[in-house]
């Protein structure tokens, strides 16, 4: 029984990898590696799949007990299968044109999982980025990531983010800015958007005397939507290539023991838990910049708790911040308060401006012409591509640049093509099952024959 048990394993170890060869990303991935609320949580602070087993009379039956082997030794399989070394290159990069042909592969299958229990979910959840977010977030493990993101829908449901994304206006903004200064201000030299946070002006006292931690997480909920369904498509549109990711800039310029009081902590903890479990693997890099001598002690400590692919995407610079991040940042898209050029001086200052292209008419025009649906939803990141590759991109002139349309035959070729090859995928699967049913099958046949010896020896001795 043991051998039997051994040649299916190996015989299902071989389907699939030869159905699934797909090398993905041995390199651990921090849970908390989009957020950087949780660098700030720690700043503030004071100091697996469950296998069901069968019981039967009392006791673990032997088909059961080989099922719940099968579970786990399937479980095992599938993470080494999916996750196989690969380049620097493959694993850093996110944005881009060129889409890595493995991670499409994983999201796949992700998604038909997802499909399976879910079959009317929309496209602008179950977009490539969304899905493979998840995926890094749970180090390309199918099933962690799949219960990850289901518990990202319940959650939605739960605290009502689309009735949130459409409906709530926040009219006390510009008095939060006054003691909470913090928001989106153009793209850095990729382009990707730039999210800036001047830590060091903070007053929860007098922030909770204009608004309510209630409606700061709403505001949250509501920035963070903002960005998947409007930044990020937007971006993409700008730089005609894929963006997904932020870059990030907090100033901690008089930062004290003042700010670091019981109401911050709980703010800054939801904040974080939100960032991390519902918008992860959106962190491009982040600056923590007018850093004294007794923060750079801090952040050496602080860097233990952190995983050695997040705080690679950390820098901790003092007041000679500027050269660093002119290297990434164009002096244009920065404010001046941070050594670059803007004032936003018609919007009220740059931290009320929200300046960036998803406030570009001719870039919204796009963006409404590839709604996905009729109710007010953006394009997702893919369908924002599509749109940058398939029509002229005027404002690419500004970079001096022109991008010329895709003929709508080259499209539709392209569109075969793909459609031809998952339906080799698709037959390739099925003659994978089809053989593992004949393995099956012949499996049984032998454990019958095996129970038709024992018997027949069992009335020989009798």
């Amino acid at each position: 029984m043991q051998k039997l048990e051994e040649s299916m394993q190996n015989h299902v170890t071989k389907s699939i990898i030869r159905y699934s060869s797909y090398k993905a990303y041995n390199k651990k991935v921090s849970y908390f590696n989009s957020s950087y609320y949780y660098i700030l949580n720690l700043l503030l602070s004071p100091s697996p799949i469950k296998y069901h087993h069968c019981l039967y009379q009392g006791q673990k039956s032997r088909k059961c007990r080989m099922r719940t082997s099968s579970l786990k030794y399937l479980h095992t399989l599938s993470k080494q299968v999916w996750r196989g070394k690969s380049s620097a290159e493959e694993e850093d990069g996110f944005d881009g044109k060129v889409r890595n042909p493995k991670d499409e592969e994983a999201v796949q299958l992700l998604r038909d999982s997802l499909f399976l229990e879910h079959p009317q979910l929309p496209s602008i959840l179950i977009d490539f980025h969304t899905l493979l977010r998840f995926l890094r977030m749970r180090d390309y493990d199918i099933l962690k990531a799949k219960d990850s993101f289901l518990k990202y829908l319940k959650w939605r449901e739960e605290f009502g983010v689309d009735a949130i994304f459409k409906e709530f206006k926040f009219e006390e903004y510009e008095e939060v800015q006054k003691y909470y200064p913090h928001g989106f201000h153009g793209v850095d030299r990729y382009g990707r958007p730039i999210y800036i946070e001047r830590m060091g002006m903070l007053d929860v006292e007098a922030l909770l005397k204009v608004t309510t931690t209630e409606r700061l997480l709403k505001h949250h909920v509501y920035e963070q939507e903002k960005t998947a369904r409007l930044r990020f498509p937007a971006c993409t549109i700008l730089a005609s290539k894929q963006i997904a990711s932020t870059t990030a800039i907090i100033d901690v310029k008089g930062l004290g023991a003042s700010s670091l009081t019981k109401s911050t902590r709980y703010l800054f903890t939801e904040f974080q838990k939100i960032a991390s479990n519902y918008y992860p693997e959106t962190l491009n890099c982040l600056f923590i910049i007018n850093a004294g001598s007794s923060f750079k002690i801090l952040w050496k400590a602080l860097k233990t708790f952190l995983d050695a692919r997040t705080s690679s995407k950390i820098q901790v610079l003092r007041s000679n911040f500027r050269s660093k991040l002119v290297e990434l940042i164009d002096p244009s898209n920065l404010p001046a308060f941070l050594g670059g050029e803007c004032t936003c001086s018609a919007r009220g200052g740059c931290m009320l401006s929200d300046k960036g292209p998803w406030n570009d008419p001719e870039i919204l025009q796009r963006l409404e012409s590839s709604k996905i649906k009729d109710d007010g939803d953006f394009a997702t990141i893919e369908e924002a591509w599509l749109s940058a590759q398939s029509t002229p991109d005027q404002r690419c002139m500004q970079w001096g640049k022109e991008v010329a349309e895709t003929p709508l035959s080259k499209t539709i070729n392209q569109l075969e093509v793909t459609a031809e090859a998952a339906n080799n995928k698709i037959r390739g699967v099925e003659a994978a099952l089809e053989e593992t049913k004949q393995v099956m099958e012949s499996f049984v046949q032998q454990i019958n024959d095996l129970k038709m010896n024992l018997k027949n020896s069992a009335n020989l001795k009798n």
